[in-house]
């Protein structure tokens, strides 16, 4: 009955003239040839478009800022419901995969650009104009390439800075300590600060996921495709070897996590470290002696090497449904005045370049914590250009890993065997990263 006074209903109001793509009901109505979209229409009056994205544990840090941000596009779009889902890191990748192997990704993803990386190789991710990146810092944009096309816009970034006990050099060089810019700028006063304290100089960990493969990397070690790279690959080994054999490394380098790394640098067990702002707070927290004797410096790199940073990106994958309101709302992530809240929630550093210029970037107080702020925000500047690549990464690291381990463990290795035990490792890298 219902049907029949819908239909009844569309007959009434009918004028009897038989428009193109029209057709006739019984009776000389004039109807679509499809009436049941009326139906559908009716029922499907009310639902919205879904728009999804998908971030990496931002809701603790900045889940009033995306609340904000998805609330705002929305009264952009009234036509679309925002479904914002936040995942633990260690799950990103995997959920990523299961997505867009269902051929149902979200909308846009927040990842690191080294799995981005793997996905642009796979051809399953939208690129970016030049155009549309303009207002992102270059060097950042420069490590969202693949064969020189865009898969991803910078989120936000971080970038290590050194940290030393300036009591302790203070003591030791009777308050004329040296300027310390690389590894190779400790090692020379490790001997001193080893006679003066009986502790390590520096507490690194070595041997924790690529710690020491960034590391090569600052080098312009990547590919070991120049003997250049190798002669920088023998003189690290024998130098941090060296560092470890007489007692300016701790005995546990190896294991050491960077929670651990930075504990011991809390209890005086070595004059320099190098971490993170969010561990520079830690110190402040647990050890405000330490705190107070502390200084900061740049992140320690090779001679004439470049820095390393943390970055975060979104990607949109090409069977998302809403691409071009995935690039709207991560340009409006990124525009100038939500770059420089988020900055301030987070303590990170801005993907877009205008807000680096900002002061809050350029003139920070003495005090650590801001301190470590303006020379992270001066060390985007100049970054590492290359490094392994994503290809076979965990074996890489694996192997360069299992390589400084064995070295630095035997008792004794001569100059031919540990350059013909590294000329082994190289071709195997070269292999790995070929294949």
């Amino acid at each position: 009955m219902v049907l029949i006074s819908l239909v009844g209903g569309l007959c009434t109001a009918c004028t009897g003239k038989k428009a193109e793509n029209e057709g006739i009901l019984p009776g000389g109505c004039v109807v679509e040839k499809k009436p049941w979209d009326f139906l559908k229409n009716i029922f499907n009056k009310d639902k919205k478009q879904t728009f999804t994205i998908w971030t990496i544990q931002l809701k603790a840090p900045a889940g009033r800022f995306m609340d904000e941000n998805i609330e705002a596009f929305k009264n952009r779009h009234p036509e679309i419901d925002v479904v914002w889902v936040d995942i633990p890191i260690a799950e990103a990748q995997k959920r990523t995969l299961a997505s867009v192997l269902s051929g149902n990704p979200p909308d846009l993803i927040n990842l690191n650009p080294d799995f981005s990386s793997l996905l642009a190789q796979k051809g399953i991710l939208e690129y970016f104009s030049e155009d549309e990146v303009v207002d992102f810092h270059p060097e950042l944009i420069d490590k969202l390439r693949y064969n020189d096309n865009i898969f991803a816009l910078p989120f936000y970034a971080t970038s290590p800075v050194t940290i030393f006990n300036q009591k302790t050099l203070d003591n030791c060089f009777n308050n004329d300590y040296p300027v310390v810019n690389s590894y190779e700028d400790v090692y020379s006063i490790s001997a001193e600060l080893k006679q003066c304290t009986d502790k390590p100089s520096i507490v690194l960990n070595l041997n924790e996921n690529d710690t020491f493969a960034k590391i090569l990397n600052k080098y312009d070690i990547s590919s070991f495709k120049e003997e250049k790279e190798f002669q920088s690959f023998l003189h690290i080994v024998k130098m941090f070897d060296d560092m470890y054999k007489k007692g300016y490394l701790p005995k546990d380098t190896l294991t050491l996590n960077h929670r651990e790394m930075v504990e011991q640098y809390m209890a005086r067990n070595a004059a320099f470290v190098v971490a993170g702002s969010n561990f520079i707070k830690m110190i402040k927290e647990n050890a405000p002696d330490v705190y107070a004797e502390s200084e900061i410096t740049n992140q320690l790199t090779a001679p004439d090497g470049k820095y390393d940073i943390g970055l975060m990106n979104f990607v949109i994958p090409k069977r998302a449904k809403n691409k071009a309101l995935a690039k709207e709302f991560a340009l409006q992530l990124t525009n100038k005045d939500n770059q420089l809240k988020f900055a301030k929630l987070t303590n990170t550093l801005p993907a877009n370049l205008e807000v680096l210029f900002d002061d809050y970037f350029i003139e920070c107080p003495e005090e650590l914590i801001e301190k470590a702020r303006c020379v992270g925000a001066s060390q985007l500047n100049s970054l590492v250009k290359e490094d392994f690549g994503y290809n076979n990464k965990k074996a890489i690291n694996d192997t360069l890993n299992k390589t400084l381990e064995e070295v630095l463990l035997q008792n004794k290795i001569s100059d031919d065997k540990l350059q013909n035990k590294l000329k082994d490792i190289k071709e195997k890298i070269k292999a790995l990263r070929e294949k």
